[in-house]
């Protein structure tokens, strides 16, 4: 017998985080359904980020599968638990003060089974905190795990407004794959100011990873600045780039503005006929 395909969802646990595939093992789901998964780590409680998609070949390994759709009173819990959570980063923060650990403390998550705290936070350089840990933990009554995580990590953890004046998107979106570089910054044609580079985290902006693919994809499709093109109002050059409205800047000829053509509409001549 031909197995069925496989249907697979995309979830995040926490905003901002990693996409994990998993079997949504015959339960109907859709994007932003609240949903519990067995993990590695137990059952977490997450979010549908990617509606179902059937694999068009099997997974590399087993899947796991999500347990069920979250409940009234799967999200009365998930109440109770970060209202714990609060309580112990209010502790680590105290602590912070109290004994100088030189941590910035940015957020605090509960398990779904409610038998470990993850506190995270950061710092100039590599601390051991698992004496405080302990402490914390036997405050709360449960088992407090310290985790030490870069800027960025911390920029998603504790929100914000970015530059465009919007949610911060490592807030917004889940995380990108890819590493951000120089590179997606020059293809974008952005300045090399730091100031306009970087996000509040001091690292480079993770909205120039989510645009590089449509920049790429226009600069493939689009001809050179300097080419000759042919328009539906005559011929003329490129002389710039409209990536947003995938349109370029043609100066016709005899005029003196540049001309906004769609992309679409913008023939590019070979060199031997631009002549003619």
């Amino acid at each position: 017998m031909t197995p069925h395909p496989t249907q697979v969802v995309g979830v995040v646990f926490a905003p901002g985080g990693a996409v994990h595939d998993f079997d949504a093992d015959g339960i109907q789901l859709a994007w932003n359904d609240r949903v519990i998964c067995n993990t590695g780590r137990g059952r977490e409680y997450g979010r549908v980020v990617v509606p179902p998609r059937l694999l068009a070949a099997a997974p590399p390994g087993p899947l796991k599968k999500v347990a069920r759709k979250a409940s009234a009173q799967d999200e009365e819990q998930r109440r109770r638990q970060r209202a714990i959570g609060e309580r112990a980063l209010r502790a680590f923060k105290r602590l912070n003060r109290e004994r100088s650990l030189g941590a910035k403390p940015y957020g605090s998550d509960i398990a779904f089974d409610g038998g470990r705290i993850t506190i995270t936070f950061g710092a100039e350089e590599r601390l051991d905190l698992r004496d405080a840990a302990q402490s914390i933990g036997r405050e709360v009554g449960t088992r407090v795990e310290l985790r030490q995580v870069g800027p960025r990590d911390g920029a998603r953890l504790v929100g914000g407004g970015g530059m465009c004046g919007a949610e911060l998107c490592c807030t917004r979106f889940p995380s990108h794959e890819n590493p951000i570089t120089l590179r997606m910054a020059k293809d974008q044609d952005l300045p090399m100011n730091p100031g306009r580079i970087t996000g509040l985290c001091g690292r480079l902006r993770c909205c120039l990873a989510f645009e590089h693919p449509i920049y790429r994809a226009f600069r493939d499709r689009a001809p050179a600045i300097g080419r000759t093109v042919e328009t539906p109002s005559g011929r003329g050059v490129v002389r710039g780039y409209k990536v947003p409205a995938d349109a370029v800047l043609v100066r016709l000829d005899g005029a003196e503005h540049d001309e906004e053509v769609r992309l679409d509409d913008a023939r590019e001549i070979a060199p031997g006929d631009a002549t003619r």
